[in-house]
C-alpha cells in the first residue's frame, strides 16, 4: 500500500507536526551544546532588562489606580491660545480656580487645589535632605487615596505630613510628630502626621505634604497667585456629585473661561478649561507642559526600543553564530528536501529551534529578574504591577517575537540551499553572502556596544565632575556645622583659637543647597529680575575661592545688622543695565522693597547650584540675622575625629542639651551629585551588553577554528611557528575590531557633546575617558580571540589530521 506525503501526515497530525519539530530543535541543541549555552544565556542576560522596560510601560498604564472616586475624580488642563494663533496645553491652571468651581457650581461635590514646589530642603540640624514637595488643602484627603498612619492632616500655617520613610531618615525609630524640620525660606515647620505607605506611581508622588496656608501666610507668597493670568502655579482637582457627569464640569469651565476673557477683553492669551479623569492622565496623550511624574508617549517609546535594542543585540548572537553553522547543516538540509521536506517545513524547523533557544532565555531571564530585585536599588523603577498576568503575556510574546525575528534569517537561507550542490560537495552560492553578512553583524554588535558604554561613560564623567569638581566654588577641607540661633559670635570666637581652623565663614545655606530666593532692579519703578540670595561674610567669600572680575570682597564685619555693601555676579551685573563689572562698581540698586544696595564687587560667573540650570544672577550680601551655617576651613586634614571632638567641646559648653550638627562639604556635595545607585545599574547593562558581544564573538572564534583545524595541523606539521598561527587566525577579527572602532569613536563623540549639552556647567567631552573604554572594550575583545587561537595553536597536530 503507498503512504501519502509526510506533509500529508503533518496535515492530519499537526500535533504530531510541531511535536517533531522540536524533538529535532531539543536534539540539536544537544548536539551544539556551546553555541547553544551561548545563545541562551546571551538571550537570559538581556530579557530582564527588557522585562523591565515593559514593566515600566504597563506601570504608566495602572498610574493613579487606587483613588477611592476614580469614575468622579478629574483634573483640570488649560488650554492657551496666543495672539499669532499658536496653541499650548498645560496641566496646571490659575490658583484661584479651584476656589471658583467650589464657590459657585453645586454639582462640584470639592474642588481642591495642589501646588508642586521644586528645589526643596529641610533640616533638623542634624541632616539636611531635598525632599519632594506639594502643597495641599484639608480636601485632598477627601479626594485622593493618601492616608495618615498616625497624627492629624495639616491645616495650619507652617504644618506637614511626610512620608514614614522619610520620616524614619530624619529622625530614625523616634515617632516625629510634634517635632520641627527647617525650610530656608518659610521657616520652623511642625510635623502633624505620618502618612501611610502608598503606591509609588502616581503623578501626586511627594515625600512631603505641606499645608497650602502655609504659603499662603508667607512673606515669600508670591504676587501673581490671584492672576488668572498665571496659570503654572496650581493644579485643580474636581469631584463630582454621584448624579452628575463630566458634561457638568465642562459647561461650568467654559462659562468660566467667558467670564475671564469678558473681564480682560485685552489680554494676549485666551484661556480654555477642560477636564481630565484621573485615570487617563498617564500615560500623557496631550503633550501637556508642567506635568510632573507623568510619563509621555516618547518616554513610553524609548522604553520599548530600549527592550528591544538590548534583546536584538543578543539575537546577534544567535543569528551569527546559525550562520556561521550553515555549512555543518547544509547536508541535513540536502539530505531532507531529497526526502521530499518542503522549504516551509524547514524555515519552521529552523525557527522552531529559536524559540526554543528563546523560551529555555526566557525562563533565565525570569530568575535573573528576581535577583535583581532583591539586590539592584533604583528608586525609580516599578518592581511590581498590578496585573503581573499582562507582564507575564507580554513577556512571552515580546520572546517569541525575537525568536521568530533572530530565526528567520538563518532559516530562510538555510532552506534555500539547492540540494544536488550540497550533496556534490559545491560551495553553495550564498556563503559569500553569509561571510559579509556575519562579519557586517560581529562588527555592528560592538559598535552599538562601544557606543553605548560611550554614553553610560559621559554621563559617569559628568557627574563625577559635578561631585568632585573644586573649580566653582571650593569643598576641600570644608567643615560645616548648623548654627542653634544668633547668639553665635563667642562660639565663632572659641572655633578661631582652634589650631586646625584656618577660616570661619558665616553663610544662610552653603553653596549646592537650596537659595533664597528674590528680586533685583536697578530702577524702583521697573520689573524685579528673579534673582537668588546668600547671606555671608567676608571670611566664607575666602573659603570658597571665589574669584573677584571687579571691585573687592565684603567688608569683614562683626556687627548685628546687615550692611548694604553686596556682591553679585557678573549674570546681575548684565541683567541690571551695566555691560561690564567696572561699570557695577560702587552703582545702587534694589533687592525686593529694601533699601538700596551699593554692589562693592562682581564675582565671575560660577555654578553656585545646580550644574544644569541656565546662569541666574545672584546676590550675597552680609546679613547675620540670615546666617545658619558655620563654613569653616580646616588647615590640612590628618585627624578628623579629634578636630571633631575638640570642637564638639567648645559646642557642649554654649549648648549642652544640642549635640554638634555638622557635614565634611566634600563629601557632602559627592553624595549629593553622585547618584551611585543609578550609575551602579547603567554600569551593570554597559557590562552585560559587552558580555553578550564578547559571547557571540567567542562562538564565532571558536567555530571559524574547528572549521580550520587541519589547516592549523598542515601547517604546524610544516614548520609554520605558533605565533605565526596565531596571528595568521586572529588578523581577520582584529581588522574587524578597528573598523569597528573607526565607526564608533565618531558617534561616541558626537553623543558626548549631547550629554554636555544638557548641563550648562560641565568638564568637556572626555577623550582620555573614550580612548580607555575603546582600549579596554578591545582589549577583551582581542584576549577572547588571542587566547583561543593560542589554544587551537598548540593542538597536537596528530589528532587535528588523523584520517576518521
Amino acid at each position: 500500500m503507498e503512504l501519502p506525503p509526510p506533509c500529508l501526515l503533518y496535515a492530519i497530525h499537526p500535533l504530531s507536526m510541531f511535536s517533531n519539530y522540536f524533538k529535532i530543535a531539543y536534539r540539536s541543541l544537544l548536539k551544539y551544546k556551546l553555541f547553544s549555552f551561548i545563545n541562551i544565556v546571551g538571550l537570559g542576560l538581556s530579557i530582564p532588562f527588557a522585562l523591565i522596560a515593559l514593566m515600566q510601560i504597563q506601570s504608566t498604564y495602572e498610574s493613579d489606580n487606587f483613588h477611592p472616586y476614580t469614575a468622579r475624580t478629574f483634573r483640570i488642563t488649560t488650554d492657551v491660545s496666543t495672539k499669532n494663533g499658536s496653541k499650548q496645553k498645560y496641566a496646571s491652571t490659575p490658583y484661584r480656580l479651584a476656589e471658583k468651581l467650589k464657590k459657585d457650581y453645586p454639582s462640584i461635590e470639592k474642588a481642591t487645589k495642589v501646588c508642586r514646589q521644586y528645589d526643596w530642603e529641610l533640616t533638623n540640624k542634624i541632616k539636611t535632605i531635598q525632599v519632594n514637595c506639594v502643597l495641599i488643602e484639608p480636601e485632598f484627603f477627601d479626594i485622593f487615596g493618601f492616608a495618615l498612619q498616625s497624627g492629624t492632616p495639616p491645616v495650619e500655617p507652617n504644618t506637614l505630613v511626610m512620608t514614614a520613610d522619610m520620616a524614619h531618615i530624619f529622625f530614625g525609630d523616634v515617632v516625629p510628630i510634634g517635632k520641627v524640620v527647617s525650610h530656608p525660606e518659610y521657616g520652623d515647620l511642625k510635623i502633624t502626621g505620618i502618612l501611610k505607605p502608598y503606591k509609588r506611581n502616581t503623578h501626586l508622588r511627594t515625600d512631603v505634604m505641606v499645608s497650602l496656608s502655609t504659603m499662603e501666610h508667607s512673606k515669600k507668597k508670591k504676587a501673581n497667585l490671584e492672576d488668572w493670568n498665571v496659570y503654572d502655579d496650581a493644579f485643580t482637582y474636581v469631584l463630582m456629585d454621584s448624579m452628575s457627569g463630566n458634561s457638568g464640569l465642562n459647561t461650568a469651565l467654559n462659562s468660566i473661561a467667558v467670564a475671564i476673557a469678558a473681564q480682560n477683553a485685552s489680554r494676549v492669551d485666551q484661556l480654555h478649561f477642560s477636564s481630565q479623569a484621573i485615570n487617563d492622565i498617564s500615560p500623557d496623550h496631550q503633550n501637556l507642559k508642567n506635568n510632573p511624574y507623568v510619563e509621555d508617549w516618547a518616554d513610553l517609546s524609548v522604553n520599548f526600543i530600549f527592550a528591544l535594542l538590548l534583546i536584538v543585540l543578543a539575537g546577534f548572537n544567535y543569528t551569527n553564530l546559525t550562520l556561521a553553522r550553515s555549512l555543518s547543516r547544509a547536508k541535513e538540509v540536502g539530505i531532507r528536501k531529497v526526502s521530499g521536506a518542503l522549504r516551509s517545513q524547514l524555515v519552521i524547523q529552523f525557527i522552531s529551534e529559536a524559540l526554543l533557544i528563546t523560551s529555555l532565555a526566557l525562563v533565565l531571564g525570569y530568575f535573573i529578574l528576581q535577583w535583581m530585585k532583591v539586590y539592584v536599588h533604583v528608586t525609580w523603577f516599578s518592581w511590581e504591577v498590578d496585573r503581573p498576568w499582562v507582564l507575564g503575556g507580554m513577556g512571552i510574546l515580546f520572546t517569541l517575537f525575537i525568536g521568530i525575528l533572530a530565526g528567520a534569517m538563518p532559516a530562510w537561507l538555510l532552506s534555500g540551499l539547492q540540494p544536488v550542490s550540497v550533496l556534490k560537495g559545491v560551495l553553495n552560492p550564498m556563503s559569500f553572502g553569509k561571510v559579509g553578512l556575519r562579519k557586517s553583524l560581529v562588527v555592528i554588535q560592538f559598535v552599538v556596544t562601544t557606543c553605548f558604554i560611550f554614553m553610560i561613560g559621559h554621563m559617569y564623567h559628568q557627574f563625577a565632575f559635578m561631585a568632585t569638581d573644586n573649580i566653582n566654588f571650593n569643598r576641600k577641607n570644608i567643615l560645616n556645622i548648623s548654627l542653634s540661633d544668633n547668639n553665635y559670635q563667642n562660639l565663632v570666637n572659641e572655633f578661631k583659637l582652634n589650631k586646625n581652623v584656618n577660616r570661619v565663614g558665616l553663610v544662610s545655606n552653603p553653596f549646592g543647597h537650596h537659595a533664597i530666593s528674590g528680586g533685583i532692579r536697578q530702577d524702583p519703578h521697573a520689573e524685579y529680575i528673579p534673582t537668588y540670595y546668600y547671606a555671608a561674610n567676608a571670611e566664607f567669600i575666602e573659603n570658597m575661592h571665589l574669584q573677584l572680575i571687579g571691585g573687592k570682597n565684603l567688608p569683614f564685619l562683626t556687627q548685628d545688622s546687615a550692611d548694604h555693601r553686596v556682591l553679585i555676579n557678573e549674570q546681575a551685573a548684565i541683567a541690571l543695565g551695566w555691560s561690564n563689572a567696572k561699570d557695577a562698581i560702587g552703582k545702587p540698586f534694589y533687592y525686593n522693597n529694601e533699601a538700596p544696595m551699593i554692589v562693592q564687587g562682581v564675582l565671575k560667573n560660577f555654578c553656585y547650584s545646580n550644574y544644569q540650570y541656565d546662569l541666574q544672577p545672584i546676590l550675597i550680601q552680609y546679613n547675620p540675622a540670615l546666617f545658619k551655617v558655620i563654613s569653616m576651613q580646616l588647615n590640612q586634614v590628618q585627624d578628623k575625629d579629634a578636630i571633631i571632638s575638640a570642637l564638639r567641646n567648645r559646642w557642649k559648653a554654649h549648648y549642652p542639651y544640642e549635640d554638634l550638627s555638622y557635614s565634611w562639604y566634600e563629601k557632602e556635595m559627592y553624595d549629593r551629585y553622585y547618584p551611585g545607585a543609578d550609575m551602579r545599574f547603567l554600569g551593570l547593562i554597559s557590562f552585560i551588553i559587552l558580555v553578550i558581544a564578547l559571547m557571540g564573538l567567542l562562538g564565532i572564534v571558536i567555530y571559524t577554528i574547528e572549521k580550520r583545524v587541519r589547516e592549523i595541523g598542515i601547517r604546524k606539521v610544516i614548520g609554520a611557528a605558533i605565533s605565526d598561527i596565531v596571528k595568521e587566525l586572529s588578523v581577520s577579527f582584529v581588522k574587524l575590531l578597528v573598523l569597528a572602532n573607526l565607526i564608533a569613536i565618531p558617534i561616541g563623540y558626537i553623543s558626548g557633546r549631547l550629554v554636555i549639552s544638557v548641563f550648562t556647567f560641565h568638564d568637556g567631552v572626555s577623550i582620555r575617558m573614550m580612548m580607555s573604554i575603546v582600549a579596554g572594550v578591545s582589549l577583551i575583545a582581542m584576549s577572547t580571540i588571542v587566547f583561543n587561537a593560542a589554544v587551537a595553536a598548540n593542538s597536537n597536530p596528530v589528532k587535528s589530521l588523523r584520517i576518521e
